[in-house]
């Protein structure tokens, strides 16, 4: 359908772990395991965590294990191996037994914890299998992790011997297993935290909204609302995708579940295979910066800087419409200089047939309401709108919420979050080195005396760090790497905690579509039968103006919702504007071809606009006018060849 489909199948193997094909008892067995970690924590979300926290995430992390070495083999060859998973399955047992431990006798560990010396050689030996289990979960899902990780535990034991502020006077091995095995400072720390409570409940919420249907309510609605105007396939993906991602928070879930239907449409409307996937990408990786399901990242952070979940995703919210508009303008722009029109109205769905099924965003109102207004924590919220999902099926006719659909979404959640779940639990182990030796600290000084003590070198090295760090690599790692190193630094220069904290998380999202490790780029080129290589470029050149919009917020925290109202609405009219502007720069069109006195005006206005202040505002106000002044002076003039028919449909 898409062309090159052998293209296709290995860009997607490239960002996708080897899975196991199981069948028999088995698939049985797994399948049983899967549905019990999602009740687990569907229970412990409604009557609280089990026993204690550690306790909690042992049990979740024991679950988690024994999926995960039962469904990801070692290596592709291990896959079709009946001896490897032989292997698989006593690892499997040994992750039962070890993290079992912990389980049914972390209390009595807990009471010898008070005389590190009173550790039995049982709790020692367990305490290793965990560690050596983790590092080799994560070994299978993400090897640039698992060679950080390495060097976290290489630092512990060796940092004695480095030079001068690199190090620190060292740590028993005894003392380091506890605090990695048996502690929440460790493999059962922030984490770990955040994937048995709130991060596994979202996953599963987004597998039970996809049940009701609201993905197909997402792209109908998109294309309702905007497939007739210029470039109206590629608008709808921005729509669609900028949905979706208040549901997925995740940026290769969302490119999967809208581009599979989009990039056709957009390629079948005259768009390029690679710009196709380009624009897909692009509008896939907001998803993680959406409220009210961020990406998994977005809870790290809540635990990290003590902000209650639902304030941090109400901060958010503009920042993230201010990045779909920017996107938006930036396919308009590009549509309209390539003189692509709309969808034929008799292709498109009526909006007065899809808002029929409106009631299916039903779970996404309670969620909403729950987290952002009624101040509920985020896994009461999750709880409660996941119970929506299946209620809300029965206000249609037909396809009503069974029990084989409850089992089937069970399933598909523990599938869907083992592998974060595991890198959660490896991000301990980075957490502990950093923490244990003091490097963190130590590394903010070290980056303030480089950059001077100037907040906008030290800016752009953190957007750099962010986005070099993030090729390869999940953005939670690259997140909580960053909020380790270069947050505290940004903090220390007077950026406020969550303005610092939400900077580096969001480029270690576009970090998905940055060459030459791009991995949002390459599932979306794949869908697209495009060279992922242009894709990766295209992404980029088509985000410039995005990578601007973090500074919004440094030097304007009114666009995080701090300070009164009449300043963040002022705030936010004027950055929309200046991101606007600053597309129209990048692309050559505004309201037509742009030259580069225009171009230049244009981002000079945007990015007046886009830093906060009175005088800023009006120049840049006054910028922008020129530009829109001298534009329709040339349209009346008239406009001969292809400009004059896009003109014509603007």
């Amino acid at each position: 359908m898409f062309g090159k489909k052998q293209d296709q199948k290995i860009d997607l193997e490239s960002v996708e772990l080897t899975k196991r094909s199981l069948a028999g008892n088995l698939k049985a067995l797994v399948t049983v395991l899967a549905v019990t970690l999602s009740l687990f924590q569907l229970y412990t979300a409604a009557f609280g965590i089990y026993k204690t926290a550690v306790v909690h995430r042992a049990v979740h992390l024991t679950l988690i294990l024994v999926l995960f070495f039962l469904l990801y083999p070692a290596n592709k060859k291990a896959a079709r191996s009946k001896t490897w998973l032989v292997i698989d399955g006593i690892i499997a047992a040994i992750a039962l037994a070890a993290v079992g431990y912990i389980v049914f006798f972390y209390e009595a560990v807990a009471n010898r914890i008070g005389n590190l010396e009173d550790l039995t050689r049982m709790d020692l030996i367990i305490g290793t299998l965990v560690i050596l289990l983790v590092l080799e979960a994560t070994r299978r899902s993400n090897r640039v992790f698992f060679f950080l990780m390495l060097l976290a535990l290489a630092y512990i034991f060796w940092g004695p011997y480095f030079p001068g502020l690199f190090a620190h006077p060292g740590i028993s091995i005894e003392r380091l297993i506890y605090l990695l095995s048996y502690s929440s400072e460790g493999i059962f720390g922030t984490g770990l935290a955040v994937s048995a409570t709130y991060l596994y409940l979202f996953i599963l919420f987004g597998v039970f909204l996809g049940k009701t249907g609201v993905t197909d309510f997402f792209l109908k609605l998109a294309l309702a609302l905007v497939g007739r105007f210029t470039g109206g396939s590629a608008k709808a993906c921005v729509i669609a995708s900028s949905l979706m991602g208040t549901v997925t928070g995740s940026s290769l879930g969302n490119a999967v579940a809208v581009g599979s239907f989009t990039i056709p449409m957009m390629k079948q409307a005259g768009f390029r295979s690679h710009i196709a996937a380009a624009i897909e990408a692009l509008s896939s990786c907001g998803g993680q910066l959406m409220p009210p399901v961020m990406g998994a990242a977005a809870f790290i952070m809540a635990e990290i800087t003590g902000v209650p979940y639902g304030q941090l995703a109400l901060m958010a919210l503009i920042p993230a419409v201010i990045y779909y508009i920017n996107v938006f303008a930036v396919i308009h722009f590009e549509a309209a200089s390539s003189g692509l029109k709309g969808l034929p109205a008799s292709d498109l769905p009526s909006i007065k047939q899809v808002l029929s099924s409106g009631y299916l965003l039903l779970p996404l109102l309670v969620l909403i309401y729950m987290l952002m207004i009624a101040g509920y924590t985020a896994t009461k919220a999750g709880f409660v709108a996941i119970i929506t999902c299946i209620l809300v099926t029965y206000l249609r006719k037909h396809n009503h919420f069974n029990w084989k659909d409850f089992w089937q979404a069970c399933e598909k959640g523990a599938y869907n979050a083992v592998e974060i779940a595991v890198l959660c639990a490896g991000i301990g182990i980075i957490i502990s080195a950093v923490v244990l030796t003091g490097l963190g600290m130590r590394f903010s000084s070290i980056a303030i005396a480089l950059t001077g003590g100037h907040l906008i070198p030290m800016l752009l090295m953190a957007m750099l760090v962010s986005i070099i760090m993030g090729m390869g690599m999940p953005t939670p790692v690259v997140y909580l790497l960053m909020a380790m190193f270069a947050a505290p630094s940004l903090v220390k220069l007077g950026v406020p905690v969550i303005a610092a904290h939400l900077f580096v998380f969001y480029y270690a999202i576009l970090s998905g579509l940055t060459p030459p490790v791009c991995l949002v780029s390459i599932v979306a080129a794949g869908l697209a039968g495009a060279d992922w290589w242009k894709t990766g470029w295209a992404s980029v050149r088509l985000a410039l103006a995005s990578f601007i919009i973090p500074y919004m917020w440094v030097f304007g925290p009114q666009i995080l919702m701090i300070g009164n109202w009449s300043e963040v609405v002022l705030a936010f009219i004027c950055a929309s504007i200046g991101a606007v502007a600053v597309a129209g720069s990048v692309q050559g069109w505004f309201l037509t071809r742009a030259g580069w006195p225009e171009r230049v005006l244009l981002l000079a206005g945007g990015l007046l606009l886009i830093k906060p202040g009175l005088v800023t505002d009006v120049i840049g106000i006054v910028m922008v006018a020129m530009v829109v002044a001298w534009q329709r002076a040339i349209k009346k003039r008239g406009v001969i060849g292809r400009d004059a028919e896009v003109v014509k449909t603007l």
